[in-house]
């Protein structure tokens, strides 16, 4: 997995000198993907690459009886790995990839059943017996906001180790910047 913002971006953002020692850089790369996961959560999309996995209680059906797809979180899903369900006799089976189709805008991804296919009858009654497990890649064309977002969090996590800071007024939480929230705002996915 590859964070948006590199080591060398973080540490010239910090003012900090080319010939940090090994631990320190260890502590920023760990601050720079802390601040990555933060942004991931607060945007519900990636802005790395890797593996997700969605879980879903039951194949959809609409009122009308009309397939609807299965949304798959965090934005531009590039490949399914695999579909697998528990039926009824908790036999996990995996779907072959014939049987279903990724539709949808990159921020926004559905599986759906293939043309002239439906979503299997046979599915357990039981919680998280569908498992959609697929690879997002959200690299390609990170945001310069978003990039500037994880530097603020990495110098907030940077300046304020500790989970607050005493102060003259007594105890201050550290939270993260209002401005990375802000600067994130736009590239919010609401969750379907």
């Amino acid at each position: 997995m590859s964070d948006p913002v590199t080591f060398q971006e973080a540490r010239l953002h910090l003012r900090l000198p080319s010939d940090l020692d090994a631990d320190e850089a260890v502590e920023i790369l760990r601050m720079i993907s802390v601040a990555t996961e933060y942004c991931e959560n607060f945007c519900n999309r990636s802005f790395t690459v890797g593996t997700r996995t969605a879980v879903f209680d039951d194949f959809p059906v609409s009122w009308d009886r009309k397939r609807i797809g299965l949304y798959l979180p965090h934005g531009k899903v590039s490949s399914i790995t695999s579909l697998v369900y528990y039926t009824n006799a908790f036999a996990a089976t995996t779907l072959n990839a014939s049987k279903y189709r990724l539709v949808g805008a990159s921020d926004r991804a559905h599986l759906y059943p293939a043309m002239g296919e439906v979503w299997p009858t046979d599915v357990a009654c039981e919680p998280e017996h569908i498992v959609v497990t697929y690879a997002v890649d959200g690299s390609a064309s990170v945001p310069v906001s978003v990039k500037q977002a994880v530097l603020l969090i990495v110098g907030s996590l940077f300046e304020y180790r500790e989970d607050g800071v005493i102060d003259n007024a007594g105890l201050a939480l550290v939270k993260a910047p209002k401005g990375a929230d802000d600067l994130l705002s736009p590239y919010r996915l609401r969750i379907a």
